[in-house]
């Protein structure tokens, strides 16, 4: 048996069992040995049960009165009874440890918690590992002794053991320390191999120099700021350039993303192209399209804008879709509509993302194969220290709108817990009061029955 081998190769796993491991994504034997624990429970010193904290795992240590109830049924079965010591508390399931000398065994160690599924309890997981764990000659992974020398780290083997069933915490730390420098050592490599293997294509497009965005710009009632200035000669350079633009562009909220990308747009449709941008919410796509329209029609410029959404009536769709084949219309803005099959563009030159972190690379490449190597630029207000972006973003160029307009107010972020809840509602009731407007995110739109998050249906009655 070795890290390639089935998970049936161990004892006590047959086809039922195989199954259920093969949910967690565990189908071999390296599989199993890389299931990491969520966390640790410590079983530390027993205290007494007035010194209890909610939310915290405890242990107290007291004697059993009164009459032990157990109820419920075949799948579940529930014990009721009461421990008392000379303080008090109400306790929800308890661990019992009868003798206490079984508890003694685990005391002051760290047992492995892990991430389970219907059928899959800790016990099996932790059974199964510690089984390929003692039959298993694991080895020294996959970094150089030089490597582990110099960064002093534990063989592979301590750390497999040591995370799975550390004795200290020290242990624990040491295991953990050398299993994320070998996976963001890997990670690393990956992406420094992709960005080598990536060819840069010769651009198909002619771009030449556009007299009417100069003049847009001299009109405009406000000046671009040095940054944005700076981002928009790169875009510039670069779609004008030997090679195809892929590039994305950082910038806080308010930093000025959406003109700088308005001007790439315009390049594209004045040298006889089309531009399209994807936004990740029809708000956000109906916002961009009604002011793009309305500069182009405020300024002059000879540009059809078209919107394309997935809650338009089939008749404005085939509408838009005729025109956007016909090239009749220039700057397409709109939501995952964009990459239906049935769209099709007549010169797509430059696509455009609206925050990055909302779209997969897939869905990315899925609209530039409306066209034939279009120039990629990508918008994103996360806030991603430059290097990490070099990093996570290894297939892009990086350019950074690093000012806030003139006159802009500066951005203030709280963290707050749900504490603070009463005086955040009275603050959003004192803006709403002044003729403000206030909006409130939740990570779901419905309830969800496998995450106990806040949803937007019950949230707003």
């Amino acid at each position: 048996m070795d890290e390639r081998s089935g998970i049936r190769e161990i004892k006590g796993i047959g086809e039922k069992a195989e199954k259920t491991f093969g949910k967690v994504g565990i189908r071999t034997v390296g599989d199993l040995l890389r299931y990491y624990p969520r966390g640790y429970e410590v079983y530390e010193d027993p205290s007494a049960i007035g010194e209890l904290e909610e939310g915290h795992t405890m242990t107290v240590s007291g004697a059993i009165y009164g009459r032990v109830q157990v109820s419920g049924s075949q799948r579940m079965q529930i014990t009721t009874l009461y421990v008392k010591d000379l303080t008090g508390l109400v306790m929800e399931h308890p661990e019992l440890f009868y003798p206490s000398i079984k508890y003694e065994e685990k005391r002051a160690s760290l047992q492995p918690v892990y991430p389970l599924t219907t059928g899959l309890t800790n016990n099996a997981v932790l059974k199964a590992i510690r089984q390929a764990v003692e039959a298993l000659n694991i080895g020294e992974g996959i970094l150089p002794w030089d490597i582990q020398e110099r960064f002093a780290l534990v063989s592979y083997e301590q750390a497999i053991r040591g995370i799975h069933f550390p004795e200290t915490k020290e242990e624990f730390y040491q295991a953990r320390e050398r299993l994320v420098f070998e996976e963001f050592l890997l990670f690393i490599l990956s992406l420094r191999m992709m960005k080598e293997q990536k060819e840069r294509v010769l651009n198909p497009y002619c771009f030449r120099e556009q007299e009417q965005i100069g003049q847009f710009l001299e009109r405009l009632p406000y000046e671009l700021t040095d940054a944005q200035k700076s981002v928009w000669r790169e875009i510039r350079q670069d779609m004008s350039g030997t090679h195809v633009m892929s590039r994305l562009v950082q910038g806080d909220v308010g930093s000025g993303k959406t003109i700088v990308a308005l001007l790439a747009m315009m390049f594209a449709g004045l040298n006889g192209y089309q531009a399209a941008m994807m936004a990740p919410t029809e708000v956000l796509a109906r916002q961009h399209f009604e002011n793009i329209r309305n500069m182009l029609a405020e300024y002059g410029i000879m540009l059809r804008a078209e919107l394309l959404t997935g809650s338009m009536t089939g008749k404005e769709k085939r509408d838009a879709c005729e025109r956007i084949a016909s090239g009749e219309s220039n700057l397409i803005i709109g939501t995952h509509a964009l990459i239906q099959e049935k769209v099709t563009y007549r010169d797509l030159a430059l696509v455009v993302t609206d925050e990055q972190h909302r779209f997969g690379v897939r869905q990315r490449e899925r609209l530039a194969a409306k066209g034939v190597c279009p120039h990629i630029l990508v918008m994103s207000a996360t806030p991603i220290p430059r290097t990490l972006a070099i990093i996570l973003y290894g297939d892009l160029d990086i350019s950074v709108i690093s000012e806030l307009p003139k006159n802009r107010l500066p951005i203030k972020n709280c963290v707050v817990d749900t504490g603070y809840r009463e005086t955040a509602y009275r603050f959003m009731k004192k803006q709403i009061c002044s003729g403000r407007q206030c909006y409130i995110i939740c990570p779901m739109v419905e309830e969800s029955d496998s995450l106990e998050v806040e949803n937007v249906t019950d949230y707003t009655e």
